[in-house]
């Protein structure tokens, strides 16, 4: 009988240590728990904090750019200054144009750059081409400005300082109008060429002309040769 006792007190000892143990384990899961709730509190509120900043910067700087737009520009001068960035090579260019191709008449002519820098015949080409609509124009994708030179390097041409050869394709954006008239009607300058030297000239329209643009600024008049 005693031992019976005996054994069940020890049995409740071993209970009560065992619930201790888990308790205690739930209590540091708990508290780990909270701790973490805590933490994520903190964070969600640092982070909303945050983006209250950042949408304050925001609205300060809309209503900057908003200032300055009332005030150094309308609607007109926001266009007109688009345009100059087109003629000033800052901007890409897209639209419909013309395209002229000049080339040898045949491969037992060979190379043309002498003949066409001699006679000026790209330099003449291109101030004829902005008397009759053109306002934007490249040579074999060498867009042009009033700095652009166009200079024989040898061999070939140079436009930009950057070597070019035959074909030579001039792409033409402007008023189309009045570019349809100009390869209708197949200018005089152009007869001359093509009845003097051993070069054909090709037009055609172009839906989709791109001129990338260009680092060296200024609007393009009229090209001087050397």
């Amino acid at each position: 009988m005693k031992n019976k006792y005996m054994l069940i007190i020890l049995m409740s000892i071993v209970s009560g240590a065992f619930i201790g143990i888990v308790l205690k384990d739930n209590e540091v899961n708990n508290n780990e728990y909270i701790s973490k709730i805590k933490l994520l509190r903190k964070e969600t509120k640092v982070m909303n904090k945050d983006i209250k900043n950042l949408e304050k910067e925001k609205d300060n700087v809309e209503d900057e750019l908003n200032e300055l737009k009332n005030k150094f520009a309308d609607e007109k001068s926001v266009k007109e200054i688009g345009n100059l960035k087109k003629y000033l090579t800052y901007t890409d260019i897209k639209d419909k144009g013309i395209a002229i191709k000049i080339d040898a008449i045949s491969a037992d002519v060979g190379n043309i750059a002498n003949l066409i820098d001699y006679n000026k015949i790209l330099i003449n080409l291109v101030n004829e081409i902005k008397i009759n609509g053109g306002e934007f124009i490249s040579i074999n994708d060498q867009r042009l400005n009033q700095y652009s030179e166009i200079v024989l390097a040898g061999s070939h041409i140079n436009i930009n300082s950057v070597p070019i050869v035959q074909p030579y394709e001039i792409k033409v954006i402007g008023n189309l109008e009045k570019l349809n008239k100009y390869i209708e009607k197949d200018s005089d300058y152009i007869k001359s060429i093509k009845s003097s030297y051993p070069i054909k000239v090709d037009f055609k329209v172009d839906e989709n002309i791109l001129m990338k643009k260009m680092n060296v600024p200024n609007k393009l008049e009229y090209i001087k040769g050397d």
